[in-house]
């Protein structure tokens, strides 16, 4: 194969690799309901949030406290979000700068303002994104079961797991790279196989979290052991991917 088209073909394989795919995998249900979550931008979905709250109040009798839009826009929270701003460096102004611009024009359009809250599709399919901190605070502020569930979250690494399949797949490819005749697809189907057992469009993205914790140990050390001149060519290290898979799944021949 021409050098060219190799490479296009890799270009091509890692832009899509980075596009802002929607996660859905169940690993993120709060009370039945599935918090989406963009790879790219790491955004949780406030619409998602806001229908897990219905479902909160409904089943433990709780009274509305309003709109998430609402626990956004509450005058004793901008505090709160300001020093997570800060804290996250997405802002370098001081408090009194803050609020100044929350009142002014208000907490939402402020926060799209810099780049941490945003609306997308209309009427039906208008849903609302949000940076994961700002998730995070507006969650806790609603029930206390939410505010459980939410800490719970956190402490499993759950909300803020940022080993999803095209952050992962970076390290990886840039060590296979050294190689000549990389055929990235079939890359990614073989790790594919080993983890889920099965190579399915976008599987990655329903991926458990401890399929996920799998699957960045596996790239993780295959990635080293190029590195390290182990594996010394793309047919090898895919020979290595089928001893894995022959191992894990008692396929020894």
């Amino acid at each position: 194969m021409p050098d060219a088209l190799r490479l296009l073909r890799a270009c091509i394989f890692l832009f899509n690799m980075k596009t802002n795919v929607i996660l859905s995998s169940q690993s993120r249900l709060l009370f039945d309901v599935t918090i989406r979550q963009q790879t790219k931008t790491g955004f949780l979905n406030l619409s998602d949030l806001e229908l897990a709250y219905a479902s909160d109040r409904i089943i433990n009798s709780r009274k509305e406290r309003g709109r998430v839009q609402d626990i956004i826009a509450q005058k004793e929270n901008a505090e709160r979000i300001f020093f997570v701003l800060k804290e996250t460096g997405i802002i370098n102004s001081d408090i009194s700068e803050f609020i100044e611009m929350c009142q002014e024009d208000g907490m939402v359009k402020t926060l799209k303002k810099l780049g941490v809250y945003k609306v997308s599709g209309a009427r039906d399919n208008k849903t609302i994104w949000c940076n994961p901190y700002i998730w995070v605070l507006v969650a806790m502020e609603l029930s206390p079961t939410l505010y459980a569930k939410t800490v719970v979250w956190l402490t499993d690494r759950l909300v803020f797991n940022r080993i999803e399949s095209g952050e992962m797949y970076k390290g990886l490819t840039k060590s296979v790279s050294v190689f000549f005749d990389v055929d990235y697809p079939a890359l990614a189907r073989a790790l594919n196989h080993v983890v889920f057992g099965k190579h399915e469009t976008a599987i990655r993205n329903t991926g458990s979290e401890e399929q996920l914790h799998e699957l960045q140990r596996l790239e993780n050390n295959l990635s080293f052991s190029i590195d390290a001149g182990f594996i010394k060519s793309f047919p090898a290290l895919m020979e290595q991917i089928r001893d894995i898979w022959r191992k894990k799944y008692n396929q020894i021949y």
